[in-house]
């Protein structure tokens, strides 16, 4: 029996309905104990005030022998005035209480929410693929919460409703032990419903969480695309699978209500039989004179004084497994190591003139999809052009990912200054390098922010440099506020020249001696192109410079021009010399050109 009843309260074999015990020792050592002295003030607090309630039910005896019984009015005079007390000492710590709590709250929030924002900067880009978006927003947000309510109001709710609970047994066994004694039979017939609600609430809110993740990356998705699902009149297409997603998460909210719901009326049952119980045994006890009648006054306010926080605990129970599930979660996250870090010993890049080479580099994004590169082998000496053309998914923007450290190769490295970049610091290797690619993000923000973001201590004189360097102070004066215009959510409110210009004035100002440029003339009219390009070639002067290119008027004078396809560089050379290879180049040049004819 006894090993049957451990095994019971031990759990089931559900992964989903389990919890480590180590979980809650966790949440508190990293989100409570720094706020110890104002969670245990608070607790100390909550015990008061659930003391002082305790007190004016033990105040119902003295009101009932010699107040009622014993008709003594004066007495009833100053027990009215303690009752006024007590429960004016419970109104001002309770307030105390809420006022502790907050601030702890409200620390630990800011606090974890800076921890989750770090960490997630810092995690490579695979991690970010496969639709995660809607995970990591709930980390910041849904689950942060779910976590922060445990530790702090979930958790001194839960202490000041158990204080209570058990001061209130205590009154009852002070006053009449022999009726609490029989009364313990309860106890098993409350803990039983709750054990077993408590683990379908687990699974229940795994799936919740899941389904909130899952809404959260179909609303993002949407707000990005949106210009796309409209132009594929895709809005019924798309609000049906939202419904689908919300379908499930009513289903799960539903799952979640009949087991809030479940506990009240089981509770209440058990309390209703409790009292009808202590009324007979209590009337045998009186008649018998093992107690008095005001002995049975206090055990009956106590047994429905006590419902109250008995029932408070069984709601406060949904937020404890809810903030478990979501510290579990969030755990995971926080012990997630990022695959790319600063090697023990690394050292710092210097600027400076660059040499860089790709020795033997083959790589795959995902190993079932197969390599993206093959066996790459490229040098490109200090102040050289390398292009890199071909057809798109060769491997080019590939080649950038990895130069930058947001990949590793599998095999073979890359190497800058005769040292593998793996032994230089992220931070220093990173700082050498400047890019502009296609797909130009800027920061909500204004002009000028978007300008200095890789050199924050940039002058307003030197921002203006850079703008007229890429072609575009004579835009930005036009604005209304000029550089402190605000370019939107991803520099919505620009147009796609108008960003890449501003993202190549970034990269002018970062001033780095290795430029990754991809196509960054890409979203330019012809004029300007040309202003660019002037402006560019300026830039490139005594820097390695590495271009994808599809314009191929653009690297024509590059020192070095490499075919790409399906992963190898297939041709390599100047101009001229691919010319006179009469190979895919060519083919490519001849195509393109007689299409500017």
């Amino acid at each position: 029996m006894l090993k049957k009843l451990k095994k019971f309260f031990r759990g089931d074999d559900n992964p989903e309905s389990q919890i480590k015990w180590s979980l809650y020792g966790r949440v508190w050592r990293e989100i409570g104990k720094p706020y110890w002295k104002l969670l245990a003030l608070g607790i100390l607090f909550a015990v008061i005030a659930a003391g002082a309630e305790a007190y004016t039910v033990t105040l119902m005896k003295p009101i009932m022998d010699q107040g009622f019984i014993g008709k003594n009015l004066s007495f009833l005079y100053l027990v009215g005035l303690q009752i006024i007390a007590a429960y004016g000492i419970k109104g001002a710590f309770t307030y105390a209480k809420t006022l502790l709590v907050a601030r702890a709250g409200l620390s630990a929030a800011t606090n974890l929410r800076r921890r989750i924002y770090r960490h997630m900067v810092k995690m490579p880009l695979r991690f970010f693929h496969g639709g995660r978006s809607g995970t990591i927003m709930n980390y910041y947000t849904v689950q942060s919460g779910s976590v922060l309510t445990l530790v702090t109001d979930t958790i001194i709710n839960s202490i000041q409703s158990i204080a209570s609970t058990a001061m209130m047994i205590g009154v009852m066994l002070w006053h009449a032990p022999q009726m609490v004694v029989l009364l313990l039979f309860l106890a098993p017939a409350v803990l039983v419903p709750v054990v077993i609600i408590t683990r379908k609430r687990r699974v229940v809110t795994r799936r919740d969480f899941q389904g909130m993740a899952d809404s959260t990356t179909h609303v993002a998705q949407s707000i990005q695309g949106v210009k796309t699902i409209q132009s594929f009149c895709s809005e019924d297409q798309e609000a049906e699978s939202m419904n689908k997603i919300e379908d499930f998460r009513v289903r799960q909210g539903y799952k979640s209500a009949k087991l809030t719901g479940l506990q009240v009326p089981l509770l209440e049952m058990i309390i209703s039989i409790g009292l009808g119980l202590a009324l007979i045994l209590g009337g045998h006890f009186i008649t018998s004179g093992m107690i008095s009648t005001g002995d049975f006054t206090v055990v009956i306010l106590a047994l429905v004084a006590a419902y109250k926080p008995a029932k408070s605990l069984t709601g406060i129970n949904g937020g404890i497994q809810s903030g478990l599930i979501a510290a579990e979660q969030l755990f995971e996250f926080l012990d997630a190591k990022p695959e790319i870090t600063d090697a023990p010993g690394a050292v710092a890049l210097a600027r400076g003139p660059m040499d860089v080479k790709f020795n033997n580099v083959s790589f795959a994004y995902n190993e079932s999809d197969g390599e993206v590169l093959h066996g790459v082998s490229l040098e490109v000496r200090p102040g050289q052009v390398c292009a890199f053309v071909g057809p798109s998914g060769g491997g080019k923007s590939t080649m950038f990912n990895l130069l930058e450290r947001f990949y590793e190769p599998q095999k073979g490295k890359i190497i800058i200054n005769g040292r593998d970049i793996k032994k230089y610091t992220l931070a220093s290797l990173r700082a050498n390098i400047a890019d502009v690619s296609q797909d130009v993000f800027l920061f909500a923000g204004s002009i000028a922010d978007n300008i200095k973001y890789g050199a924050p201590n940039a002058t307003m004189a030197q921002i203006e440099n850079a703008a007229r360097a890429a072609n575009a102070h004579e835009f930005i004066t036009e604005f209304p506020r000029g550089y402190k215009t605000n370019v939107g959510d991803r520099g919505a409110l620009l147009s796609g020249g108008q960003k890449q210009r501003i993202a190549i004035a970034r990269a002018i100002l970062k001033d780095s001696p290795i430029l990754l440029l991809d196509e960054a003339t890409s979203a330019l009219d012809t004029q300007s192109e040309k202003l660019i390009q002037h402006a560019l070639k300026k830039l490139m002067k005594g820097r390695t410079t590495f271009v994808i290119a599809h314009r191929l008027s653009t690297i024509l004078d590059a020192d070095q021009i490499c075919v790409i396809h399906d992963g190898r560089i297939t041709e390599r050379g100047t101009d001229k010399e691919l010319i006179a290879l009469n190979g895919e180049y060519k083919k490519l040049k001849d195509i393109q050109f007689k299409e500017n004819k």
